[in-house]
């Protein structure tokens, strides 16, 4: 077992390194997953963080199966977003050619949350992104829809209604109807406040260090003055 001190001093060497590879996504991936199989990393770091870095990290690298699995860890681990971090996985669903699993992935977050915004607004941009201006549409009719009804914030309507209105110029249909109006008048009722839930906390002592999350570090991991 090392001591506190030790510990303290291995977690610090590894923030080094993953800030030092920040530009850098192929060495950050492995920064991420050195920081990740350090048995102090549980108390050393917040987890949902490193997990959900390391999946945008293999997402932006191409590596989509990859980033699916460290977000489901992520998850696991209590990681948490607006949308649900799923989202993420429709996405790389469909950037992977999985069109039918990332509707099903939408779908079903869609079925778990449907009055939030968040959600179409990401479905809309990943549609969009990937060229499919139709299924885009239907995203952000909906989602601008539930905003207007349910007092979304000017920012968030405004963006809405903008992708909206570019997806439907590229598919040669006129933008200024009653709902681009709408958006333009903005919401008629105040949004509701966002929570986030708990994080899950630790339950045993660290192995390697003897760091106890109830009590801190034990004497017999402290260091040796």
């Amino acid at each position: 077992m090392i001591t506190a001190r030790q510990s303290a001093d291995e977690m610090a060497a590894l923030e080094r390194q993953l800030s030092e590879t920040e530009r850098d996504p192929t060495a950050h991936v492995g920064a991420l997953r050195a920081a990740l199989a350090h048995p102090c990393s549980q108390h050393g770091f917040s987890q949902p963080e490193l997990w959900s870095e390391l999946a945008r990290a293999l997402g932006g690298l191409g590596d989509y199966d990859g980033a699916v699995e460290a977000i489901e860890a992520g998850v696991e681990h209590g990681a948490w977003a607006q949308p649900h971090p799923r989202a993420d996985v429709a996405e790389w669903h469909l950037l992977a050619g999985r069109r039918d699993q990332a509707e099903a992935t939408y779908a079903t977050l869609r079925e778990q949350s449907p009055r939030n915004v968040w959600l179409y607004n990401h479905a809309g941009l990943a549609y969009a992104d990937v060229g499919d201006h139709t299924t885009a549409v239907r995203w952000l009719t909906e989602g601008l829809q539930v905003a207007l009804a349910d007092g979304a914030s000017e920012r968030l309507v405004s963006q809405l209604a903008t992708l909206r209105s570019q997806s439907m110029t590229e598919l040669g249909a006129d933008p200024d109807d009653e709902l681009t109006r709408a958006a333009m008048a903005g919401p008629t009722v105040p949004a509701a406040p966002r929570s986030t839930p708990p994080q899950p906390a630790l339950s045993a002592p660290c192995g390697h260090c003897g760091y106890d999350p109830g009590a801190g570090f034990t004497s017999t991991s402290l260091p040796v003055r």
